[in-house]
């Protein structure tokens, strides 16, 4: 069976190359999805323009569709299309998403979905309201690894009884050298490290701590530290601890000073643990295994060639083919959940933005 999904891609920047380059990249191989790009939304028509000649968005590559470059209203109002990603910065997510919802579209956001839980539960409101799909696009909730990763932990019990999490994302980008105006600093974007990539961290504790997501999550508390910088008021630098009612710990870090360990995730059980291994923590492809005398006993690489877009694409296909309004693996609950959390986080370090 071929499923055909229509996709407008709503901001020409980094993250959306990367989508695209996915989903080009199946429409080569003939898979049975068939992921065709109709619109490319952004601020002018020279970058989209740009943008659909620097990702090489052929017609012999995109079924035989040449992009159109509209304006976001424009996008919005296109018929042709069924779902759009939306891969601009989170402080625009909330207006944009309801925007798409409200033009009979369906929505696959980037992370994270919106700057608050309060956003995020307007757009589910939108959303519901008019019949449509939404998903947060978590996209390392669906890489062949963590599917992996997961029997090994929860059927087969690899490692053991689980104790302990170690995740980190932490890169170092020169903070000091960017305008206070910049996507890294700029409180008025929702800038700082918790939300642009502490957000994985969580996911992995969310992941490997607990086998439920959403509403059937297992009782949690979270203590947490955020450095604020004096003069870009955001924060750079993160470190959360959270403990589960079964007595699992997570020991969460993220940072925008520093580069982050070789192994950005460590999970400890009584029979042994889990090293993940990642140019990007959030691209989960790569793990091993160690028994407690340390010995590796089992590995896994994701070599597909993809950066990893298109397994949660490929899943949007399905819950829209099948009618589904939310997915399972990243339900609406789970968003909210981990928004709440970032929320009680900014809390109690005393970080708000203009959108709270």
């Amino acid at each position: 069976m071929t499923i055909t999904l229509n996709w407008a891609i709503l901001g020409a920047g980094n993250i959306s190359s990367q989508f695209v380059f996915d989903l080009l990249l199946n429409n080569d191989r003939k898979t049975e999805y068939r992921h065709i790009i109709r619109s490319v939304g952004c601020s002018n028509a020279s970058k989209g323009e740009e943008f659909i000649k620097s990702n090489n968005i052929t017609p012999e590559r995109n079924y035989d569709v040449t992009p159109v470059t509209q304006s976001y209203k424009e996008l919005y109002e296109n018929s042709e299309i069924d779902v759009v990603y939306i891969g601009t910065p989170h402080s625009f997510h909330c207006g944009q998403a309801i925007s798409c919802l409200e033009n009979d579209k369906h929505v696959l956001c980037e992370k994270p979905v919106t700057v608050n839980k309060k956003e995020a539960e307007k757009i589910l409101e939108v959303a519901k309201k008019h019949n449509k799909f939404f998903m947060e696009a978590v996209w390392t909730r669906f890489f062949p690894a963590i599917k992996e990763l997961k029997k090994k932990v929860y059927q087969e019990k690899v490692i053991g009884d689980v104790h302990r999490l170690f995740a980190d994302f932490s890169y170092n980008c020169d903070v000091k050298s960017w305008p206070l105006t910049s996507r890294v600093r700029d409180r008025s974007l929702a800038a700082g490290s918790l939300l642009d990539i502490g957000i994985y961290p969580i996911t992995y504790s969310r992941i490997l701590l607990d086998d439920q997501v959403g509403d059937k999550a297992a009782k949690f508390e979270h203590k947490s530290f955020l450095t604020i910088d004096d003069n870009d008021l955001v924060d750079h630098l993160g470190s959360i601890i959270i403990k589960y009612e079964n007595g699992k710990h997570a020991l969460l870090t993220s940072s925008e000073l520093v580069d982050g360990p070789k192994a950005c995730v460590r999970l400890e059980g009584s029979k042994g643990w889990v090293e993940m291994y990642s140019d990007n923590p959030a691209r989960a492809k790569h793990f091993k295994i160690f028994n407690k005398e340390g010995k590796e006993i089992y590995e896994y690489k994701d070599n597909s060639g993809y950066n990893g877009f298109i397994y949660e694409a490929n899943a949007v296909a399905d819950d829209i083919h099948d009618g589904k309004l939310e997915n399972e693996i990243m339900p609406h609950s789970e968003s909210l959940l981990v928004m709440g959390i970032m929320d009680d986080i900014r809390k109690e370090n005393g970080l708000s933005y203009e959108q709270d």
